[in-house]
C-alpha cells in the first residue's frame, strides 16, 4: 500500500511549472495552431498528435508520481525496510515507464509526419 505524498495532490499549481504545463496538455481538446488545424488533410493526423499529448502528459504524470513517493520515503524518518521494498518491487511503475516511451514514440512519429506535409 502507497503512503501518500505531500504535495503530489496537485497542491498550488502556480509553484510548479511542469505541473501547470502537464495539466495544460492533459485537458487540451485540440491544437489551435490555425496553419495546421486548417489543413483537412491533416485533420485526422491532429486528432491522434492531441491524443498522443493528453496521453503523453498522463504518462509522465504517473511516473512523477512514483518518484515523488520515492522521494518521500527516502526522507521519512521512521522509513521501514518493508516500505521501501515495497516501493522498490512496485512492478507499475516500470509499466507507466514503457507507457510513457510507446506515447513519446508516437508522438514523435506522427510530428514527423506533419512535418512532412509541411514542406
Amino acid at each position: 500500500m502507497s503512503t501518500p505524498v505531500p504535495g503530489s495532490d496537485g497542491g498550488d499549481r502556480r509553484s510548479n511549472p511542469r505541473r501547470r504545463t502537464r495539466d495544460r496538455i492533459a485537458s487540451l481538446d485540440t491544437t489551435a495552431n490555425p496553419t495546421l488545424s486548417g489543413k483537412h488533410e491533416l485533420k485526422n493526423l491532429m486528432l491522434l498528435v492531441d491524443d498522443d499529448l493528453r496521453q503523453t502528459a498522463l504518462s509522465l504524470g504517473a511516473v512523477e508520481a512514483f518518484l515523488a513517493q520515492a522521494a518521500a520515503l527516502l526522507e521519512k524518518a521512521d522509513l521501514s525496510a518493508a516500505e521501501l521494498r515495497a516501493h522498490a518491487d512496485d512492478e507499475d511503475a516500470l509499466d507507466r515507464l514503457d507507457a510513457l516511451s510507446e506515447n513519446v514514440d508516437h508522438l514523435r512519429r506522427r510530428m514527423r509526419l506533419i512535418a512532412a506535409s509541411l514542406k
